[in-house]
């Protein structure tokens, strides 16, 4: 069964405690200083415009809210006026995540085009109930200037396990022209990629250990029988000399892009499903340019390693 909440989370809570505590405090001060007339009015109506409108961030954050439980949706507005409706009552979502200019929403409108609600990305589990609307089907359109971080997951599709192969090896081609071609205009460096697709399981995947030291999936699953937690992306290490290449704090000068990944599915009757990330050329495009603003800022050495997985040319 599948069941999502989507809330303010705690912050309005804060924020809204936090405004009748000043209010009150501010009113202490008031009383205390025997402020009358116009002067003692305007203060005492400050007071209580901050004590209510600290109050009203409270009850709102309390109450709004959108449950998913299966394909039935309730949304819960601030003053506690519920709109109960199905996923096949959805028409399609409109969505903005953009950091300059700052809009920020999640609309969902009918059939008809009537909107149904409004969330915001800066609610807690906005993101889960975005995927979920992806895995139905449902039609997201996204604002021109959104982050990449929402256009990324929108560039997301299903895929079956067939055509697995097939997607990863494209995407593995155009990453490395990409990558011969930022080689080519960065010769300065001296430096070349070692790269290659890796395959992990999220559950094998430690914390304290960079990428390189991880040990990564073996080759031996069947595509057929995918696990939950199942990864496979394109990975390259920054080498000079057939040494790699570290900065001070002896991290890996590297790049990683997820290609492929099999997690739990939003629809009722999946259990699981294979996510194919279609932003790849995108994504490692961004982190390169990221390193050839980054590499002449900063000192870097060299080392002799052994990377603990294996980076595959096809697959």
């Amino acid at each position: 069964m599948i069941k999502i909440e989507v809330n303010e989370g705690k912050l309005p809570g804060i924020i809204g405690i936090g405004a009748i505590a000043a209010g009150t405090l501010f009113g202490i001060v008031v009383l205390c200083s025997n402020a009358s007339g116009m002067t003692g009015l305007f203060s005492y109506l400050v007071i209580f415009l901050i004590i209510v409108t600290g109050a009203g961030m409270c009850i709102g954050g309390r109450n709004r809210k959108l449950t998913v439980e299966d394909r039935m949706l309730c949304y819960t507005d601030r003053f506690g006026r519920k709109r109960i409706f199905s996923l096949d009552e959805i028409g399609y979502c409109q969505a903005a995540l953009e950091e300059r200019g700052g809009r920020d929403y999640l609309k969902l409108y009918d059939l008809l085009g009537e909107k149904l609600c409004k969330l915001e990305f800066a609610m807690k589990n906005s993101a889960l109930f975005l995927q979920y609307l992806l895995d139905n089907q449902v039609r997201v359109e996204c604002s021109e200037k959104s982050d990449d971080f929402l256009k990324g997951m929108l560039h997301t599709r299903s895929v079956c396990a067939e055509e697995i192969p097939e997607a990863v090896n494209a995407c593995f081609e155009e990453a490395k022209e990409l990558v011969w071609e930022w080689s080519k205009a960065h010769r300065q460096f001296q430096a070349e990629w070692k790269m290659g697709i890796a395959a992990y399981l999220e559950k094998e995947l430690s914390d304290p250990k960079q990428l390189w030291e991880q040990k990564g999936c073996s080759g031996s699953i069947s595509l057929e029988e995918l696990p939950e937690g199942y990864l496979i992306a394109i990975e390259g290490y920054l080498q000079k000399e057939d040494l790699f290449v570290f900065d001070k704090k002896n991290r890996a000068v590297m790049f990683y892009v997820p290609v492929i990944s099999v997690s739990k599915s939003m629809q009722t009757d999946e259990a699981v499903i294979i996510r194919f990330f279609g932003n790849v050329k995108e994504e490692l495009a961004c982190q390169l340019d990221w390193l050839s603003h980054v590499l002449p800022q900063k000192r870097y050495h060299t080392r002799k390693i052994s990377i603990n997985h294996e980076l595959r040319e096809r697959l």
